[in-house]
């Protein structure tokens, strides 16, 4: 019997998508999510957190935080507000995040590892 459901890709996908007007615009609103996804992994792990840790500091649940880790869910200013003071993202990380130039520079380095250190430390007393 002769398999007749076998298609045959004679066109590249990606330039055909590459094709519709909207293509730039949804591929550089993934291009923020994922550097953003990749910015919060980054920095929750050299802060030594679980995903479970991070969702009760920023209260939501681990199931969100995979989710933005994940660059799967287009997350509103609350929790992104919220995500960013508690992992005590600096100018840097946005500049990185935003392809953009670094305006102005806080003195905020050598405040993050304390301020994460008291938060973790307020988490793992509340359980």
């Amino acid at each position: 019997m002769k398999n007749t459901n076998k298609k045959i890709l004679t066109k590249d996908p990606m330039a055909e998508a590459k094709k519709d007007k909207d293509f730039l615009r949804h591929s550089e609103a993934a291009k923020v999510r994922i550097k953003f996804a990749v910015e919060v992994f980054k920095v929750r792990e050299e802060n030594g957190l679980t995903q479970q840790a991070l969702a009760k500091m920023i209260g939501t649940t681990q199931k969100v935080v995979s989710k933005v880790e994940n660059a799967d869910v287009n997350i509103g200013i609350d929790l992104l507000n919220r995500i960013m003071k508690n992992l005590n993202f600096t100018s840097e990380n946005l500049a990185e995040i935003f392809d953009c130039p670094i305006l102005v520079l806080y003195p905020r380095l050598s405040e993050t590892k304390s301020r994460v250190s008291e938060t973790k430390s307020r988490v793992w007393q509340s359980n």
